[in-house]
């Protein structure tokens, strides 16, 4: 295998399938499919018009060519039009002509000696048929195309486009900060917990819960005191990842006391969060209280699953007032499940458990 084969990365892999394999995709919206096109000899009568029914071309773009032979006589007309499946047995059965449907998308006629084009979009998913009806003498032989193309079919080229455009930019990113993630320790993940920049942060919190061990729980402990309030936060988000991927609770009274003492309601949520991975017991009064306050959605969701791991008979009252109130069916079924979970420990239904533990 060469070396420019072999320094190929995954994204320029897979840009250049995307632009081998769209063109095949996208060609018969981009450049429209020919239904028909060649010569036909329409016999004089509603039986043996020439017809051709669509099903499931919802949003498709038909488009008639229509030219007559030149051994037409030139006073021959050919009537043209796009009705119903219904409507058009109907006409065969003569209980509805040309001049009197009710349910069609056209109705024209083609004169000799012009080249006749109309376009026609299909609005839905009902039947469509086209009906090329000669009413004149004899026989005429007509060159009749018809074509149809999706009325989006622009799409297909733009979005593989922005496709493309995302990939590589996707890929330059990923060429741009593979090493500074590979450079990534404990101190510099510690020290990037309070930068400015929102992404070093999340990374750092991230591969600190991915690579932290028990020993760092300490460090994060101190660092639930620093002076930047944004600091406190990421160090209860990662004491909370880090407890939950070991299994370890023994954080849960060192963040009680820090909610205790916290002034910033951001950080606070926080710590609650992390109470909601470490699931310990002894939180469930805080995580009760957080659970009737109806502003953060998603934390209560959290703490419902969190009481379900707890499963504690003292969140009974909380979850039945949280299941009358005004709330979300999400939550309210995390709610129920928690209820079940106390119910099957104690071996007895859900009904009883709250007659038993509500106030």
């Amino acid at each position: 295998m060469s070396k420019a084969i072999r320094n190929l990365t995954k994204i320029n892999l897979l840009v250049f399938t995307i632009l081998i394999i769209t063109p095949f995709l996208s060609s018969a919206l981009v450049l429209g499919i020919t239904d028909f096109d060649r010569p036909r000899t329409i016999e004089p009568g509603y039986d043996l018009a020439f017809t051709h029914t669509v099903e499931n071309f919802k949003n498709q773009k038909f488009t008639i060519e229509i030219e007559f032979n030149e051994t037409v006589p030139e006073d021959y007309v050919l009537n043209v039009f796009c009705t119903t499946r219904d409507e058009w047995d109907d006409m065969l059965e003569g209980s509805v002509s040309v001049n009197n449907m009710t349910h069609f998308l056209y109705n024209g006629s083609v004169i000799f000696g012009e080249l006749f084009t109309y376009e026609v979009v299909i609005p839905d998913w009902e039947e469509w048929t086209f009906v090329f009806l000669n009413l004149n003498q004899n026989d005429m032989l007509t060159q009749i195309k018809l074509s149809h193309q999706h009325i989006l079919w622009w799409l297909w080229i733009v979005l593989p486009g922005l496709v493309i455009i995302g990939l590589v930019a996707y890929g330059v990113i990923e060429n741009v900060t593979k090493y500074e993630r590979v450079r990534m320790d404990s101190d510099k993940a510690f020290a990037k917990l309070s930068s400015r920049s929102e992404g070093e942060r999340k990374r750092a919190a991230y591969w600190l819960i991915s690579n932290g061990e028990k020993e760092d729980l300490a460090i994060l402990k101190d660092k639930l005191d620093d002076d930047k309030s944004i600091m406190r936060e990421n160090a209860a988000f990662v004491i909370g990842g880090i407890s939950r991927k070991i299994g370890d609770k023994s954080m849960s009274p060192i963040l009680q006391k820090k909610y205790e003492v916290e002034a910033d309601p951001l950080v606070k949520e926080e710590i609650v969060g992390a109470l909601c991975d470490v699931a310990s017991a002894s939180a469930v009064p805080i995580l009760i209280k957080y659970l009737l306050v109806d502003h953060n959605e998603h934390l209560r969701f959290r703490i419902a699953e969190a009481l379900t791991e707890i499963a504690s008979p003292k969140s009974v009252p909380a979850l039945v007032e949280t299941i009358e109130g005004e709330n979300t069916d999400t939550l309210k079924m995390a709610c129920n499940r928690v209820l079940e979970k106390i119910a099957l420990n104690e071996g007895t239904d859900v009904e009883k458990i709250k007659t038993k533990y509500s106030k």
